[in-house]
This record gives C-alpha cells, sequence and structure tokens, in this order.
C-alpha cells in the first residue's frame, strides 16, 4: 500500500497537514483507517474537510463513518453531500438510521434522495418513518428472513443465502400463510438438522415479541431481561413487521444511559462538547436556579437562627453536615432511578427498597456522627460547651444522613409516579433540598439542646 511522504500520519489532522498529498494517495490513507476512529477524527477536522474527505470514501466505508458520527455531526454532513452520492452511501446503512438522515433532509433534498435509492430500500424507510424514531417501529429493521411453516431445514438455508446482510441473519423466522409469527429458530439449530427436516418440528414457538408503538428503551429492558438477541416486532394482527437487533438494542442502551447521566446532572440530553454554546447554557441552567434558590432559604433559615449561631463553633461544623447528607442523598436517588431504568425497581419493591435505604442511612449516620461528634468534642475539648456540641453534632449527623438517604430514595420513585422523569431527582436539585433539610435539622437541634452551653 502506497504511504505518503514522511512520516506515516498518527490522524486527520497529521494527514492533511502534509502538502502534496493527491486525492489518490489520501483516499489510499482513508481507507486503511477503521471506519469508528475516522469517524471520531473527523470530529477534530473543521466542516470543509470533513465534506472533502467523506466525497473519498468508499459507500460501504461512507456508510460506516456516517452510522458511527455524532447526530450533530452527521446532520451538518448529509446536508452538504450531493444526492447521488448521499443515496449511495445510506442505501448501504441501516433502515432506522436512513430514516433519521431523511427527516433531517430539506423537502427538496429529501424527494431527490428518496427517488435514487433501491425501490425495496425506499419502500422499508418509508414504512419505518410512519413511526416516532423512538420507538420499536422506529427502530426496527425489515432486513430479516421470514418463512413458510411447512419449509425444511435445507430450503430455509437456501432461503438465508444471499437474501440479508449477515447481521441480521442469527434468528430465521416462521411465519404462516397470511404473515403472522409461529415460531423462531436459529442458524446453529438449521446446521445440526438433516435438509428434509420441518423447520417446524424443532422451531421455538415460546417467542418474546413487542409492538411498534413500544418506547425503544423499553425493548431494550425487555431484551436485557430475557437476554435476547434480537426482538421480533409484530402488528395488531400479529404479523411480522420488522426485527430490532443486538446492535439495535446496544445503541439504545447507551443512547439511554447518556441521556439518564445527562438529566442525573441537571441538564437535558444535549451533547456536551458538540452542541451550539447557547443549547448547552439551556440545557443546564433550569435545576442550577432551582438549586441557587433552594440555596438561598439557607441563608433566611440561618437568619431566623440568628440567636443560635451567636454561638460560632456551632457553624464550624455545618459544611460536612450538608456535605455528607447531599452525598448520601445522591447515591441513594442515583441508585433508584438506574433501578428504574432498567426495571429492576417495581411499584411491589418500593417499600423495600425505600426501607433498606433508611437502614443504611442508620447506619452510615451512627457511623458519621460519632466520629464528626468526637472530632467537635475534641477540638474544643475544655471550653465550657464542648461535650453539648459533640452531642448536637452526632444527633443531628445521624438524622441528617437517615432523612438524606430516605429522601433520596423516595423523589425518583414519587416523581415517577406523578409521571415526571424520575432522572431529575438527582443531581443540583436533590442536593440542594438535603442542604435545606440538613441545616435545618442540625440547627433546631442546636436550639432544643441548650446552646447557651456550647463554646463561644
Amino acid at each position: 500500500m502506497p504511504e505518503p511522504e514522511g512520516s506515516a500520519p498518527e490522524n486527520l489532522t497529521d494527514l492533511l497537514a502534509q502538502e502534496g498529498l493527491d486525492p489518490e494517495t489520501l483516499r489510499t490513507c482513508l481507507a486503511s483507517m477503521h471506519p469508528v476512529d475516522l469517524a471520531g477524527d473527523l470530529d477534530d477536522v473543521d466542516l470543509e474537510n470533513r465534506v472533502r474527505l467523506f466525497e473519498l470514501l468508499e459507500p460501504d466505508q461512507g456508510a460506516q463513518v456516517l452510522a458511527a458520527m455524532p447526530h450533530e455531526y452527521r446532520v451538518e454532513l448529509v446536508d452538504r453531500i450531493g444526492e447521488e452520492r448521499l443515496a449511495g452511501v445510506i442505501d448501504r446503512m441501516p433502515d432506522y438510521a436512513v430514516a433519521d438522515i431523511i427527516d433531517h433532509l430539506p423537502a427538496h433534498k429529501e424527494r431527490s434522495v428518496m427517488a435514487r435509492l433501491e425501490a425495496e430500500k425506499a419502500s422499508d424507510v418509508k414504512r419505518l418513518r410512519e413511526h416516532d424514531p423512538h420507538t420499536a417501529g422506529g427502530r426496527m429493521t425489515r432486513n430479516f428472513v421470514a418463512v413458510p411453516s411447512d419449509f425444511t431445514a435445507g430450503e430455509t438455508i437456501k432461503a438465508i443465502q444471499g437474501s440479508v446482510d449477515s447481521h441480521t441473519v442469527d434468528f430465521v423466522y416462521v411465519v404462516d400463510e397470511v404473515g403472522r409469527l409461529q415460531g423462531v429458530t436459529s442458524l446453529p439449530k438449521l446446521m445440526i438438522h438433516a435438509p428434509e427436516t420441518p423447520v417446524s418440528t424443532f422451531m421455538r414457538r415460546d417467542i418474546t415479541f413487542v409492538g411498534p408503538s413500544m418506547d425503544q428503551e423499553e425493548v431494550a429492558k425487555l431484551a436485557q431481561k430475557y437476554r435476547l438477541r434480537a426482538v421480533p416486532v409484530l402488528d395488531n394482527d400479529m404479523k411480522l413487521v420488522g426485527v430490532v437487533t443486538l446492535q439495535d438494542i446496544i445503541e439504545v442502551i447507551r443512547h439511554e444511559a447518556d441521556e439518564d447521566i445527562m438529566r442525573m446532572a441537571g441538564a437535558e440530553h444535549v451533547d456536551p462538547l458538540r452542541a451550539p454554546f447557547l443549547a448547552r447554557l439551556k440545557a443546564r441552567l433550569p435545576w442550577l436556579g432551582a438549586a441557587m434558590i433552594l440555596e438561598l432559604l439557607i441563608a433566611w433559615i440561618m437568619m431566623a437562627y440568628g440567636a443560635t449561631l451567636e454561638h460560632l463553633a456551632l457553624a464550624y461544623f455545618i459544611p460536612v453536615i450538608m456535605a455528607m447528607g447531599g452525598s448520601l442523598g445522591l447515591q441513594s436517588s442515583t441508585i433508584v432511578v438506574r433501578g428504574i431504568a432498567t426495571g429492576d425497581i417495581t411499584p411491589g419493591k418500593t417499600l423495600r427498597i425505600v426501607a433498606g435505604e433508611f437502614r443504611i442511612g442508620v447506619l452510615i449516620g451512627l457511623l458519621a456522627g460519632a466520629i464528626t461528634g468526637l472530632m467537635a468534642l475534641l477540638m474544643h475539648l475544655g471550653v465550657e460547651g464542648a461535650l453539648t456540641l459533640g452531642v448536637i453534632v452526632f444527633i443531628s449527623m445521624m438524622i441528617s444522613l437517615c432523612v438524606a438517604a430516605t429522601m433520596g430514595a423516595l423523589a425518583p420513585i414519587v416523581l415517577q409516579r406523578l409521571r415526571f422523569d424520575p432522572a431529575v431527582a438527582s443531581g443540583p436539585f436533590i442536593t440542594a433540598v438535603n442542604d435545606v433539610v440538613n441545616v435545618t435539622i442540625y440547627l433546631t437541634v442546636a436550639t432544643l439542646l441548650i446552646v447557651k452551653a456550647a463554646p463561644r
């Protein structure tokens, strides 16, 4: 393989920096790169160079690169590529990915690209676009093998050959004369049976399936629960209309995990590195604003307890109580949000989950309270009221952590019951709520335990 003059480039930036590279040499260099690595490297170059380099790729490699690109960059790129070139690339992509690209094209370009696709591909994409892109119907592929129930193993193997892409042929679906799903079998099972054996004699009849309108996250949960490598999609008449493949399921899981992480951080699901500045700012402001308002309540609470705070030693331990309560509450809410997302936490388990987090709060509260209370005592040993201060810190820490753990576990469950996204219970919001509650508990305990005895 010919190499460009000079040292071998480590990335596209180095490659573009080399002078005198003709298109053929550049094309050869790009062809030697893995599509996923190339998609990542294209992130680092400007749009003009991204378009120029993409135009040099073979259609098969271009399809893989485009599929691996971040959504925002993909939309920018396809908007600049000519209709004929774009049609040649996306003709080799999964149907749902093509549908997503077509949805972001101007109307005139959409019609032109659709007219250039193969008739069967265009028909499949059109059917997918009838469904929400985040549902099973929007995610499924129609590139699967379905055979009549009277087919033999030998006939089925012949039907597979050359009919579909390799990544969708793990399973073969058996249907009746009108297309209703009857059973499913796999390539290994076909290979171990004699060619004349009817498929209906060894196919599996207990099939897990979904409807076209099921949310993609629910499809992924179902696949995880039953360890499925493909999920058939059936319409209301039980006819097989598509299949959600393992590759699609993994992508959904990754996408939903990214989305939950962003929401738990108090931001909407936007790309934190590639989205426009104003979009990133807008995504992060709402819950931070809510957190700021709640934190300002602390100033009001501390002002209301002004007489108590005249005993300055009390103020030394406010940060540690707030930090411990916020951290434990965030841990509890994160665990519960994850359990809700994976389907491990159901309504019947609510009481047990909250009770379990409460017990954890009690144990951690006793331990942390004992340590911080002892430290408060040692720090003021020999000072009048040191013992009272130690007791105040111990009791406050114990109660605060019990409340924080319970509230952290309960908040996502309550929000889910109210049909809100439970992920918003985490991050800045739950931390701010815990801060307000913990400071109130601490100052209330201090006031009740004769703070005049505490050291000044």
